[in-house]
């Protein structure tokens, strides 16, 4: 098996530092996240798997992501570090 793409360890690395949403725990942000990046990043991109329709969902019947660009994969963990970091808070201060 190949290793996972160093986007996807930095998806990972900072949804694990995510914080829950206590208002809303019911709707969680990383498992939103984590099912777009395994179906970004996930075995089905990167190795050929046999069909099993036990495990088909609603969530597998909609259209496959795009491929993108590292670079701007990248990018998109860098707006979610920034986040986690309060980077914009820090530039304005506060209200």
């Amino acid at each position: 098996m190949a290793s996972r793409p160093i986007v996807y360890r930095h998806y990972q690395r900072a949804l694990a530092q995510w914080p829950v949403d206590v208002l809303r725990p019911q709707v969680s942000f990383q498992d939103v996240m984590r099912r777009r990046i395994e179906k970004q990043f996930g075995p089905s991109n990167n190795e050929k798997t046999a069909y099993d329709p036990s495990k088909e969902s609603k969530e597998t019947l909609v259209t496959p992501l795009k491929p993108t660009s590292e670079s701007a994969e990248l990018e998109q963990v860098n707006v979610l570090y920034s986040f986690l970091e309060d980077r914009y808070s820090k530039k304005v201060g506060p209200c």
